[in-house]
């Protein structure tokens, strides 16, 4: 048994963040019935992809987005397209769309048209929401880095701001989504009350405050603009360092982080409290002075040696781990954090494995993301199309 097996969710979403959303759903057992547009998810077209060679079948990126999902390929332009989905909304218990207000309507496929056709709740994951100025504004991860305020306290003082890479606050803003739908899922069941469930990527990664975005805190409670540091490292001890392999992160600017990196690397020289005066922590010298005994002890080390000293010493250290480093950690094997999955073209496929462990209703992979338009011709029928219509519908170019 699946946790939310019986569940059935119309996915009207693309690219990353609604697919991310809708993938937390399906893996949690939900049915979900993925509408594509013809030509597919514009993120079928984003890497890495399998072999190296690309193809709508073979994105990386989608098949992590689509696991357990079915995929259904609309023309929602065309009347028969939106005919088709009319027919579909009413088997559904949950609708998820990622189309800006504007095109929502000019599609049918806001809140309003919706609940025309079925009183069920509606998740909107859109960039600013869908009130304001801004809420048929494009966004990208860049900008919304820029205008969540996270760039600004990002990077070196005196340099411009830095976006923290890949696309983190998108898979978070979806994760919200998630989260928001399951909100709104209770309270139809419980109270059957439909409603629309509003998710603006820009909302969510001002409120998920974490040591990222500390500037929104800092401004909201003492007033003060977050700069830019003015080094990589803090206190005389602390960031990237080479080893043998690689490289480590370390924190050691002071206090307990300090003595129990002084512990690691065992030298006399770093002993004494001429290292914790405020002073010292200031002088760039001092830890000119550090790095000339610490470089030497690292480079001597593997990664896997460090880690071990720093374990030994309880001190805040850690390996900068490859992607080979992580497939191939049987610690990680073994709580299952890496699985494959059949694919009914390409085979054997690799795949992330579960984020989280229900133990009486588990997570797992049913199936593999669909290839393109793979189960148009299963849904029309069980939406009760005859052959001929829906040779019909595909003549038109309706589905696909």
């Amino acid at each position: 048994m699946d946790a939310l097996e019986g569940l059935t969710v119309v996915d009207l979403t693309s690219h990353i963040a609604g697919p991310y959303a809708t993938k937390v759903l399906a893996d949690l057992g939900a049915r979900v019935i993925k509408v594509e547009r013809p030509g597919g998810d514009p993120s079928r077209r984003l890497g890495p992809f399998l072999g190296d060679e690309p193809g709508l079948e073979r994105s990386g990126t989608f098949h992590f987005l689509n696991t357990n999902k079915e995929s259904l390929v609309l023309n929602l332009k065309e009347p028969r397209g939106r005919e088709v989905l009319h027919r579909l909304l009413p088997i559904a218990d949950l609708v998820v769309s990622s189309r800006p207000p504007a095109v929502a309507r000019r599609l049918g496929i806001d809140y309003e048209s919706v609940r025309a056709v079925a009183d069920v709740p509606v998740l909107s994951i859109t960039n600013f929401g869908q009130s304001g100025p801004y809420r048929d504004y494009r966004l990208s991860d860049t900008t919304l880095y820029a205008m969540g305020g996270e760039m600004f306290s990002h990077g070196l003082a005196g340099r411009e701001p830095l976006k923290l890479g890949g696309t983190a606050a998108l898979l978070q803003g979806g994760a919200m989504g998630a989260i928001a739908a399951l909100g709104a899922l209770h309270a139809w069941e419980v109270h059957r009350v439909g409603q629309q469930v509003d998710v603006s990527l820009f909302d969510a990664q001002i409120c998920s405050v974490d040591r990222r975005s500390s500037t929104i805190m800092a401004y909201r409670f003492s007033g003060r603009v977050q700069e830019r540091a003015p080094g990589a490292g803090a206190g005389i001890a602390g960031g990237i360092y080479a080893v043998a392999d690689g490289y480590v992160e370390v924190t050691a600017a002071s206090g307990e982080y300090w003595s129990r990196f002084v512990e690691m690397i065992d030298d006399d020289h770093l002993r004494g409290p001429r290292w914790s005066e405020p002073a010292t922590l200031m002088d760039p010298t001092a830890k000119e002075e550090v790095d000339g005994i610490v470089y030497p002890w690292m480079l001597t080390r593997t990664r896997q040696e460090v880690w071990a000293e720093a374990r030994r010493a309880r001190a805040m250290v850690a390996p900068l781990f490859t992607g080979v480093d992580l497939a191939n950690d049987p610690v990680l094997r073994e709580r299952g954090l890496w699985t494959e999955i059949e694919h009914s073209l390409l085979g054997r496929l690799p795949m992330l494995g579960r984020p989280y462990t229900l133990e009486k209703t588990p997570w797992r992979l049913r199936q593999p993301a669909p290839m393109l338009g793979e189960h148009t011709r299963a849904i029309l029928a069980s939406l009760g199309y005859t052959p001929a219509e829906a040779a019909s519908l595909y003549d038109e170019g309706a589905v696909a």
